[in-house]
């Protein structure tokens, strides 16, 4: 994860980690709508195997996920693997949220695909899948630390989301210490019928 643990960011409950912002709902609600009327925003693809993230979602959270996981990622997994399992567990995750909790997010993606509001948000101005680890490590820990709640709570709810996608995973279980979901053992058959029986014989033959 990122250097500082995610639980000394901010104390949050699932409603209060999704009220996400950037620098408040007009900023992402203005983000959103620029992007939505000049195309940044768009339908997913035809056939799509995702039911949320669209392309540059995909891209912008295969840029953060090997950053926020650290040295947890990619584990056992291929690089590649690993992502497309991350961002396929991320899409059935937020596709379940609430309504407005989805439109939040999508709020957020949109404006986040934007140059202009990359920049404003503390990001490069360069896509994601061209920043740097450093330059994203940045843009994350500049969000944990803003003295901006709705960055902080941005922050929390990104970083969650990840680590719960990926510690999901069964290949993540080795690098947490769990064992993985105990192995169902069939109960053995007692004999406690068969004593029963053969008592109350015994006793039928002695009266």
């Amino acid at each position: 994860m990122m250097n500082t643990p995610i639980d000394q960011a901010l104390s949050t409950t699932r409603r209060g980690f999704l009220q996400l912002g950037l620098m408040g709902t007009a900023t992402l609600a203005l983000g959103s709508t620029v992007a939505t009327l000049t195309g940044c925003s768009s339908p997913l693809e035809k056939n799509s195997e995702y039911k949320f993230l669209q392309a540059n979602d995909r891209e912008f959270f295969a840029a953060l996920i090997p950053v926020v996981l650290n040295k947890g990622f990619p584990g056992e997994l291929a690089h590649d693997e690993a992502i497309k399992r991350t961002l396929l567990a991320l899409d059935d995750l937020i596709y379940t949220l609430q309504y407005h909790n989805r439109i939040q997010m999508r709020q957020l993606f949109d404006a986040l695909s934007m140059a202009p509001i990359r920049v404003v948000a503390g990001a490069s101005w360069a896509s994601w899948k061209d920043m740097s680890h450093e330059q994203i490590n940045d843009f994350l820990i500049g969000w944990r630390d803003s003295f901006i709640q709705p960055k902080r709570n941005g922050y929390v709810a990104l970083s969650k989301l990840i680590g719960i996608c990926w510690y999901a995973q069964p290949e993540s279980f080795v690098s947490t210490g769990y064992p993985g979901p105990p192995i169902k053992i069939p109960t053995p058959v007692s004999n406690k019928s068969n004593i029963t029986y053969k008592t109350s014989t015994t006793s039928a033959e002695h009266s």
